[in-house]
């Protein structure tokens, strides 16, 4: 039975409360912090929302001659639509990978930063500990807004949909487990943070720890109905948790 933690504000040093040091436990295991990246990272449709790129992804594959099943007119997940696409076949799947990809590496140009990420980012890599991106969205597009917002340095590893087949995207454990054999890790050594239900499953049968990161109120109940080992509202707790420890790889 996975331990479970809400975890709401990290009080003042000195005042941790137990909800918080659970966090802190197990970021203080961690040597790896693997991130999803729509979400803890940022919001790729902020400036395009995801029900337009879903009408976009089905009016390009549309205009190839491909008659989409009726299951995918009324969905406003671009993500969805590519996989009810690509179930029709390899080829379709092909077509709809390209096409989605192109979609959302134009999307990352308007796409907002989460609040506290990239000082998330820091204080990991200040703690000698490596980050990597996790993420159904294209690899591509997620480099391109790493360029864009000059973080490329900052990540070891980015693992993405970068292939059409939609049985490797989470909450498949594929990924997961990608990135921790990649990074050359043991499970116990890397914490998953995730910002859906998904993401949770997927670390949970990749053997990864998850901390769910709740940006919506409606969020905090299904993460942790999810069996996230943590749950926070604000990544700024994570920054904390990074700062008061090292990486097991350093020396105290």
């Amino acid at each position: 039975m996975v331990r479970q933690h809400v975890v709401h504000r990290l009080p003042q040093p000195g005042a941790m409360s137990q909800l918080a040091a659970g966090l802190l436990e197990i970021i203080s295991r961690s040597r790896h912090i693997l991130l999803d990246f729509d979400g803890p990272v940022c919001a790729i449709y902020a400036g395009t929302p995801a029900p337009i790129i879903a009408a976009r992804l089905r009016h390009a594959l549309g205009q190839t001659g491909i008659k989409l099943p009726p299951q995918a007119e009324g969905m406003g997940d671009p993500l969805e639509v590519f996989r009810v696409v690509a179930d029709m076949g390899d080829d379709f799947a092909e077509l709809a990978q390209r096409e989605l990809t192109s979609l959302e590496t134009k999307a990352v140009t308007t796409a907002t930063p989460t609040p506290g990420a990239a000082e998330m980012i820091s204080a990991a890599r200040q703690s000698g500990r490596t980050v990597s991106i996790v993420s159904n969205n294209s690899g591509r597009a997620v480099s391109a807004y790493l360029a864009r917002q000059r973080m490329t340095t900052d990540i070891k590893l980015v693992i993405g949909r970068n292939d059409s087949d939609p049985a490797l995207m989470k909450p498949s454990p594929y990924m997961v487990r990608a990135a921790v054999g990649i990074l050359d890790a043991d499970n116990c050594e890397c914490v998953f943070v995730g910002d859906s239900a998904t993401d949770v499953l997927a670390g949970l049968l990749a053997g990864v720890p998850v901390i769910g990161y709740a940006n919506s109120p409606a969020k905090v109940e299904a993460l942790t109905q999810a069996q996230a080992a943590a749950v926070t509202t604000d990544l700024a707790e994570i920054t904390t948790a990074l700062r008061q420890t090292r990486s097991p790889a350093l020396p105290n």
